[in-house]
């Protein structure tokens, strides 16, 4: 993942027709006047000259990728109407394109005539910094932004933006992007931030991702917590073998469950005064010992990455409960692992198990997650009724 330049997309964006928007910018003002011989004599702002409405998009635009305040647009033979157009072309780039809607405030616009043409002195509002909008991040895919969110998470960043080609993303989705990222390195943030997205703009083929994150904690608490759980790991699985990946995983299950309590409702944690905001986390269960299922599953794939171990936390229930376990990639092929129901039904109901063997007990979104087969030469042994 890397800072790619965003202009050449953008403009064409800026460029080719966009859907249509009848309305007129709501803080957006008209004003005609008749030429001053020597009005314009001292203006050094930048003129370019536009014949068709598309050019008129395109010189605001550019205007929006200079971070230009005021510039002077001359209409030669020019096919529009150019008192409406200004104002219709502003709104069309603000609401339909990524830069402008995400660093905007506002457009307006003088109109002159001179003589026998018509000059537009275009003003514009900015609400974001050239240095913010330097620091927008291309990315190509949500694998990409959910590399870039990790690095965010990791460096306990208060805010990002991203620059994205996706025109059916969600904020439901970058949500689930955000917790993925968390996920797939507990360690690196010791607590997942609340985080408020916004998508510029709403629709479109290029958008920018929008984040303010807020851990909770202070600076100084949040790399307390990452130290101790990096230092609690680094104990725990000194003395694994981490070369085979399938005993490593069967491993690091019985050592998180030998470690771990199941603490579903968070009754061991109050009695043992733990702080209970953490019961959902890794640090929960490597470093206090007891934690939910999710806390658990977090646990198991911060272990697991230790490994190189592809490990995904899946959200589901159980017995129409919220209940979280894992789903890990051995030698190609995919599997689930359910370290907190290790208790209940033991390893052999719980590690390495298929989506027929889960679903007698478990409900899941199954789009979202990767197929799940039968482990080979391993059969499921009697389950106890629910």
């Amino acid at each position: 993942m890397k800072k790619r330049a965003i202009s050449i997309l953008l403009t064409a964006a800026a460029i080719i027709s966009l859907s249509g928007c009848t309305a007129l910018f709501k803080k957006e003002y008209l004003s005609v006047s008749q030429y001053t011989e020597g009005e314009y004599d001292s203006y050094d702002g930048y003129m370019c000259e536009v014949s068709n409405y598309a050019e008129l998009k395109a010189a605001i635009f550019q205007m929006v990728e200079k971070h230009s305040a005021e510039e002077r647009i001359r209409f030669t033979d020019y096919d529009g109407n150019m008192q409406s157009d200004p104002a219709q072309a502003g709104w069309e780039v603000k609401a339909e394109t990524a830069l402008a809607s995400y660093c905007v405030e506002y457009m307006s616009y003088d109109l002159n005539r001179i003589v026998t043409y018509y000059e537009a002195v275009i003003h514009i509002s900015y609400k974001r910094n050239e240095r913010e909008i330097e620091n927008i991040i291309s990315v190509e895919d949500r694998e990409e932004l959910e590399e870039g969110i990790g690095l965010v998470l990791a460096e306990l960043s208060d805010y990002a933006a991203f620059h994205i080609p996706n025109a059916v993303m969600t904020e439901e989705d970058v949500a689930q992007t955000v917790y993925n990222a968390y996920a797939a390195d507990p360690v690196s943030c010791a607590v997942l931030p609340t985080v408020q997205i916004q998508l510029h703009p709403k629709s479109g083929v290029f958008r920018i991702v929008e984040l303010e994150l807020d851990y909770g904690r202070s600076v100084e608490e949040l790399d307390r917590l990452k130290l101790e759980l990096s230092q609690r790991m680094a104990e725990l699985t000194d003395a694994l073998q981490k070369t085979n990946k399938e005993m490593f995983a069967l491993d690091a299950y019985n050592l998180l469950a030998s470690n771990c309590s199941y603490d579903p409702d968070g009754s061991l944690r109050r009695e043992r005064l733990l702080d209970e905001t953490l019961s959902s986390t890794a640090y929960a269960a490597l470093v206090d010992g007891c934690a939910d299922s999710q806390g658990i599953a977090l646990a198991y794939s911060a272990l697991c990455r230790v490994a190189g171990i592809e490990c995904l936390v899946v959200r589901g229930s159980v017995d129409k409960q919220e209940h979280f376990w894992n789903i890990i990639n051995i030698n190609g092929s995919y599997y689930h692992v359910d370290v907190s129901a290790d208790s209940t039904w033991g390893v052999g109901n719980s590690f390495l198990m298929s989506d027929e063997q889960m679903q007698a007990r478990c409900w899941w979104n199954i789009e979202d997650y990767p197929e799940c087969g039968k482990t080979s030469g391993k059969q499921q042994t009697n389950q106890p009724q629910q």
